[in-house]
């Protein structure tokens, strides 16, 4: 039953406080991007269409594996740089239709002093399944990653092998809903609801520093075989906040009252991620092999406090924010310490062309085991992608791809790629489920990547 709104005891300053709090949390999020080369969440550049295949048309390919720069490189000596490296953007939402729009009305209803007994019941018997569904399916996470121009630089000796270093940003942040019943009070023969009803936030900032060194170690008759070592010094700042629906109805300013919770929380943690690779190469052929974060590094969260003196220390909305974190502490439903581990991952890749003046491509990669990301979902991604080559320098390369996430949502994506004036890449990705978002259908979740490559 849809619930009477009444106009007159809706402060319009205060509505729509869900929709803010999410657009006050992306821009934190944007601000702090501070994953490595390899953002589990955000594949960058050719990745969207190609996978973790290795092309001598995708310079930052270097990065998908760490025996790739030695055949990038091969028959040169010298130094070599990247133009401008891919800058990435993406988004995935839960399975609940207008999820921010639900939200906004709850906002506003909390927000109401004088309701009718039938208006709280109605909005009881309204919310609750959807809380109840929320928590389940709902989501709303956005991320991105930037790379510093020039970079990745290698260099190349016939004798030394190929040393590599690069310096990378990411950082994504994801919101869920913590459920909980809606009560209803009695004031003066008058009614309003209640609820301990949360928003979960947690948000990861990660800078990486990468050097590799990697050189052909045997000779096949058609091929030679490439290895290589990478060494990641990764600094996290992880951060987790719990944000009482119930505390939005206030006049406080919720981007600021986010952003001091968000900073209050967050923790650093610096540790090494070591990766390995093996890539074998022929005139027209591919085949890769990846182990990253081999010894599984470990990064911390802020706790959560459990104490109620903890709490009264604090001001504003934070107050409120704070007890009801405890009771979902409490109820199970988040834990108060937590540590990610960046547990290993092995891929698989191929890449093959054929044609001369036209060259035609097939390139694909499979991620063998499941890896979870730092704010605590699972990818695993299998891709399989096609391409076209021909000698055009306005759009000299198309690109096709289907790409499967094997675990967590088990979304899948279409993507499409292309090159203009030989260096220019713009790369997209788009899930083939949709979700209603303000009244019309867009995809569940989408990535874009630009870059201005150097070629080889």
């Amino acid at each position: 039953m849809k619930l009477t709104v009444i106009p007159n005891q809706t402060n319009p300053s205060k509505s729509h406080s869900f929709t803010i709090t999410i657009i006050a949390v992306s821009i934190l999020s944007g601000a702090s991007v501070s994953v490595s080369a390899q953002n589990i969440f955000t594949p960058t550049g050719q990745q969207l269409t190609s996978g973790n295949a290795v092309s001598t048309g995708d310079y930052y390919s270097s990065s998908y594996n760490p025996a790739a720069p030695s055949y990038l490189l091969k028959g040169t000596n010298g130094l070599d740089a990247n133009i401008l490296g891919p800058f990435t953007g993406g988004y995935e939402l839960g399975k609940i239709d207008s999820l921010i729009d639900e939200l906004d009305e709850l906002v506003d209803i909390l927000d109401q002093d004088e309701l009718t007994a039938e208006e709280a019941l109605d909005a009881k018997n309204r919310f609750d399944p959807f809380l109840e569904n929320a928590a389940r399916d709902g989501m709303v996470k956005f991320g991105g990653a930037l790379n510093i121009p020039l970079l990745p630089l290698m260099h190349h000796s016939n004798d030394l092998g190929t040393f590599y270093a690069n310096l990378s940003l990411s950082g994504s942040v994801r919101s869920t809903v913590l459920d909980d019943d809606i009560d209803i009070i009695n004031v003066n023969d008058s009614f309003k609801i209640n609820t301990s009803a949360a928003l979960y936030l947690k948000g990861s900032a990660l800078t990486s520093f990468s050097v590799g060194y990697s050189r052909p170690v045997y000779k096949l008759k058609d091929g030679l075989l490439h290895a290589g070592v990478g060494v990641n010094i990764n600094n996290y700042q992880l951060s987790k906040n719990v944000i009482s629906l119930a505390g939005l109805e206030d006049g406080e300013d919720v981007g600021d009252a986010i952003k001091n919770d968000y900073e209050q929380n967050q923790t650093s943690t610096t540790n090494v991620g070591i990766d390995l690779g093996l890539l074998y190469a022929s005139k027209n052929f591919t085949a890769g092999f990846t182990v990253k974060d081999i010894n599984e590094p470990e990064y911390d969260y802020g706790e959560i406090p459990l104490d109620a003196e903890a709490c009264n220390s604090l001001s504003g909305m934070s107050v409120d924010n704070c007890f009801v974190a405890q009771d979902a502490v409490a109820a199970g439903k988040i834990s108060a310490n937590e540590v990610y581990v960046a547990n290993a991952q092995a891929n698989i890749s191929a890449s093959t062309w054929i044609g001369d003046k036209v060259k035609w491509g097939l390139h694909t990669s499979v991620d063998l085991n499941e890896k979870n990301d730092a704010i605590g979902d699972q990818y695993q991604w299998a891709n399989f992608g096609a391409s076209v080559k021909w000698n055009n320098w306005f759009i000299p390369e198309l690109r096709l791809g289907y790409t499967k996430n094997l675990a967590g949502t088990e979304l899948g994506y279409y993507s499409f790629g292309v090159t203009f004036f030989k260096r220019a890449e713009l790369d997209i990705r788009f899930s083939d489920e949709q979700v209603e978002i303000d009244d019309s259908n867009g995809p569940r979740s989408a990535y874009f990547s630009f870059a201005i490559q150097s070629k080889f």
